[in-house]
């Protein structure tokens, strides 16, 4: 092998190593803040059962972007494609939950205290909204490697807004759009960061990503603002029109 080849390998396996780390600090952020949830009593397995499908079905997705990760950095390629068919139908019901199961929490009145009706629906519908956005464009861009790796990490990024949420209230602090969004953007900043000191640049992705990202942010504030969205999220909450 001539020594642009080890270079190019010994560069890829440092993107693997780095794309596996960050995995391993996703999972780490969603355990950490829905265990400390769960231990401040903010939560408990009483919830009513599509509470935990909810928080099952998201947590699946992180375990199975974990899955992934160490599969590309065992090289294990051949599973990783196979994984990534049944990735593609997961990352559908995902989205299904989030879209159905958001209006159902307001009908039976499960929204925190410091949300309207309007906001939270706003913030969880844009949210896998995103999330779809961000999912679709790494899939049909899966064989351009390094857009499909970066997307997919940026997709994942923006799933984990409400683990951000819970550590921001267990913090003492207003859970926010811009300390949500922020919190986010950090995992991003990190990424650029990484792709510079083995890249030696910044992969055009991560700008998607992070424009995407500050997207969802404007569009949660906007949208909670719009009659028409507030008249349909005390619909179902069952509230009287204001």
């Amino acid at each position: 092998m001539n020594t642009s080849a080890q270079s190019r390998s010994g560069q890829e396996q440092r993107e693997r190593l780095f794309f596996l780390g960050m995995a391993l600090f996703i999972t780490v952020t969603v355990a950490s803040a829905f265990g400390l949830f769960f231990k401040a009593g903010y939560s408990s397995f009483s919830a009513p059962w599509w509470v935990h499908l909810h928080a099952v079905s998201f947590m699946g997705w992180i375990g199975l972007y974990l899955t992934q990760n160490i599969f590309v950095y065992r090289d294990n390629l051949t599973y990783h494609r196979k994984l990534g068919r049944l990735g593609a139908v997961y990352a559908a019901w995902v989205i299904l939950v989030g879209l159905v199961l958001t209006p159902v929490t307001l009908a039976v009145g499960r929204v925190p205290p410091f949300f309207t009706s309007a906001y939270f629906l706003a913030l969880d519908w844009t949210n896998i909204t995103v999330f779809a956005v961000l999912f679709y464009a790494a899939i049909i861009n899966r064989k351009r490697t390094d857009w499909h790796r970066r997307l997919m990490l940026c997709a994942t990024i923006s799933l984990i807004a409400p683990a951000w949420g819970r550590l921001i209230v267990l913090a003492g602090y207003m859970m926010t759009t811009l300390n949500d969004v922020g919190a986010l953007l950090g995992y991003v900043v990190i990424a650029m960061l990484a792709d510079r000191l083995i890249n030696k640049r910044v992969h055009p992705a991560y700008y998607w990503g992070a424009a995407t990202l500050v997207s969802m942010g404007i569009v949660i504030e906007l949208l909670s603002r719009v009659p028409l969205f507030v008249q349909l999220a005390t619909m179902f909450a069952g509230q009287p029109p204001s």
